[in-house]
């Protein structure tokens, strides 16, 4: 959580810097810091796994801080058999999420990833 401690502050968040990961820092997206506020204040609980950092590919939308992924809703582990799954997905686009990729993409059959 310290990337977004840093983003409370006003500072910009830190990148991971390992294997196809830039390094360096980026501010986080103030539309989606505040769709995750209001996805908590709609009483969803989750789990924030990648935010600005991880090893994703080269032009990955988490570097330029306008995406997270999410590997528990409500305290159950995403995947197919997650019954809060859809409904998290709505209500992230709902918000303004841009892109929201779940269990049936490519690549995303243990998390839910979020672009604003």
């Amino acid at each position: 959580m310290d990337n977004m401690r840093q983003a409370e502050r006003g500072a910009p968040s830190m990148r991971s810097a390992y294997q196809r990961a830039p390094g360096g820092s980026v501010y986080l997206d103030i539309q989606m810091l505040w769709g995750m506020h209001y996805l908590t204040k709609s009483g969803w609980s989750y789990r924030v796994t990648e935010l600005a950092g991880g090893s994703h590919s080269k032009k990955s939308s988490h570097y330029r801080g306008v995406a997270f992924d999410v590997d528990y809703i409500n305290g159950v582990k995403v995947g197919r058999g997650n019954r809060h799954l859809r409904g998290f997905m709505w209500k992230c686009r709902q918000l303004g999420a841009r892109e929201v990729k779940g269990p049936g993409t490519a690549g995303h059959s243990s998390h839910v990833h979020v672009e604003w």
